[in-house]
């Protein structure tokens, strides 16, 4: 695939927003980062000045002695290219620690947007519409490339400008003739090469991106084990060399396009400053011009090459490119964070009586299938509920629907009569508390994977206790037990000290943390496959506890174990998008229908005998 072609317009823009929201964002320290580039571009303009005014009074200060007016002005001339040169060096070192600072402000300062977007929705529309979750991801990537880039960029692009600058106008204070002939010629190569490296922009290109996908999949360690044991390594790298010669042979023919120009180019300035330098010369030799102004003309010609100079433009366009899609990431987030109503009602103490679901019609985004189309359930306040259907049934869905993640197109979702729209959604997700299927490996002390379920306990003195009460009731106790700080190690082998949980220990934490949030007043508990990563002692250690950790609650479970699910009060099956089948667990074996034929089904597997129902072929 060709590498994408150069756009100047996009480029442009970039640049301007990433410079418009550095100096919104931090405007002092731009304003001093530019004026320290202004300074060490016009001091060496200076210094060529100072050196070519001591040439000029050397004759005259070794005839007439340092008590002189020429002795005089010499060391004056000394002392002033000196305070040149130590101004250099400290205007150096102040725009360096000038140019670290502002470059982690300013990553910091970008990086907190995006998180800050990004967590302002509060539902999940910016991962599961396609459009959006394309620009979430483009705006995410700016971590990738390092916004702060754009300082160092900027401040190298910056004094070299001014160095070309200040050259010029020394060349022209000596020969303006000489100034209006290179100008043009140093404008027009600086121009050429920006648009020559820029001719393809490789940080775009497809090929790129799947060779820094397949250098992840290397380099990771979440991949490490399944790569070496299909003996993928040699695969890997082999691909990986093959995407990158792709990306480099496309760049260098692309580049190749420009080479003649920039060839040409070249020696149009080489022939032009030979000749000025030879001419200089001339008139140096006739008396026409000063040995002194002769010295300062040609510093000042080397200067000027400044002008051309493309170091710092990789730098710009690293920080620069990903800005706008951060902005219009912002722009389509505020769309979808919804207007706080001062109206929203409580939901603290719900469900007392019932969460209903009315004719609720619910289809991703991008995608014509509906997930339910007139989808009608009522879960009963204090009761347990199992949801059961194959795989793509909706199970998933239906809590994202009860818990405000996800809103219908149409239909109601009320609780306790109350529309779950207008209910204040920060109260209503704290009377939920969850264990999803993907549950979140927090590499944070054991404390905090616990006490996220009741975040706001943290902050209370009695937190530890209430870690370990939620702890015990999920039978993540024994876990604690053998930490080795306790509630204070680390759960990741990445940091000193840390250990890693087997895929059982991580549910039983992640079952502590659902129930940390009941012991902190929620009323709902979600348990989606809660066993699934659990051995069979462990899953019949929480088959014992299942009536008292659901006693009280309105629960949901989803479970493909029916060992679990028989436990339910109450349990349905979905099936095309609305409820096929609602009862106890006997009334539904007994009616024989798909949940029966599962149930069977799976018994069958412990139980050769139990032939599943409709025969061998149910």
């Amino acid at each position: 695939m060709p590498i994408e072609p150069e756009n100047p317009t996009r480029r442009r823009s970039a640049r301007r927003a990433a410079l418009g929201v550095l100096i919104k964002a931090f405007p002092a320290r731009t304003g001093l980062l530019a004026a320290y580039a202004l300074l060490i571009g016009a001091l060496p303009a200076a210094f060529s000045v100072l050196v070519g005014r001591l040439i000029d009074l050397l004759p005259e200060a070794v005839g007439a002695g340092l008590d002189s007016t020429a002795g005089r002005a010499i060391v004056f001339t000394l002392m002033m290219i000196g305070v040149v040169l130590v101004a250099q060096e400290v205007i150096r070192v102040l725009r360096g620690l000038l140019e670290t600072d502002l470059y982690r402000r300013h990553d910091e300062y970008l990086l907190a947007r995006v998180m800050s977007t990004t967590l302002s929705v509060p539902g999940l529309d910016l991962f599961e519409d396609p459009e959006l979750a394309g620009r979430t991801n483009r705006a995410i990537r700016i971590a990738q490339y390092g916004p702060g880039e754009l300082i160092s960029g900027l401040s190298t692009k910056w004094a070299n400008q001014a160095q070309g600058l200040a050259a010029t106008a020394v060349v022209a204070y000596v020969w303006p003739v000489a100034a209006l002939l290179l100008l043009p010629v140093w404008i027009l190569i600086g121009r050429h090469l920006r648009t020559d490296f820029y001719r393809a922009n490789p940080f775009w290109a497809e090929p790129l991106r799947r060779a820094a996908y397949l250098k992840r999949l290397g380099l990771m360690p979440e991949w490490a084990k399944e790569l070496r044991i299909f003996g993928l390594t040699g695969w890997l790298v082999d691909r990986f060399s093959k995407e990158w010669r792709q990306v480099m042979t496309e760049l260098w023919r692309t580049r190749r396009v420009g080479y003649r120009t920039t060839g040409l180019l070249l020696a149009v300035a080489l022939v032009g400053n030979v000749a000025v330098i030879v001419y200089a010369a001339r008139s140096a030799l006739r008396g026409d011009l000063g040995v002194g102004d002769l010295t300062v003309l040609i510093q000042g010609m080397f200067g000027m090459a400044f002008l051309a100079a493309q170091d710092g433009d990789v730098w710009i366009e690293n920080g620069a490119i990903p800005v706008p899609d951060v902005l219009e990431h912002e722009r389509l987030a505020a769309q979808r964070v919804p207007t706080t109503s001062s109206t929203a009602r409580s939901a603290s103490g719900l469900p007392a009586q019932e969460i209903r679901f009315e004719n609720v019609r619910f289809a991703y985004p991008g995608r014509d299938r509906s997930v339910f189309d007139g989808l009608d359930l009522t879960i009963e306040a204090g009761r347990s509920l199992a949801i059961v259907g194959l795989n793509g049934a909706g199970k998933t869905t239906l809590i994202k629907l009860l818990t405000g993640l996800t809103l219908p197109q149409s239909g109601r979702i009320s609780v306790d009569g109350v529309s779950l729209a207008d209910l204040d959604q920060t109260s209503w997700r704290q009377q939920v508390g969850a264990i999803f299927q993907d549950f979140v490996h927090y590499q944070l002390p054991a404390r905090d994977n616990i006490a996220f379920g009741a975040v706001e306990s943290l902050r209370a003195p009695e937190v530890d206790e209430r870690v370990l009460a939620a702890a015990r009731r999920a039978g993540a106790d024994t876990v604690l037990d053998r930490l080795p700080d306790g509630l204070d190690t680390v759960l990741s082998r990445r940091h000193t000290g840390g250990v890693d949980l087997s895929g059982g220990q991580w549910q039983r934490i992640a079952l502590a943390r659902a129930l940390a949030a009941v012991g902190a007043g929620a009323r709902v508990l979600v348990l989606d496959e809660p066993t699934a990563h659990l051995d069979v002692r462990a899953e019949a250690d929480l088959y014992d506890r299942f009536i008292d950790l659901t006693h009280g609650l309105t629960s949901i479970v989803i479970s493909h174990r029916f060992s679990t699910v028989r436990r339910a009060d109450r349990i349905v099956v979905l099936d095309g998008g609305r409820i096929a089948e609602d009862g106890t667990h006997e009334e539904l074996v007994a009616a024989g229908g798909q949940y029966a034929t599962l149930f069977r089904t799976q018994a069958s597997r412990y139980h050769p005998e139990a032939e599943p129902v409709g025969g061998t072929d149910g």
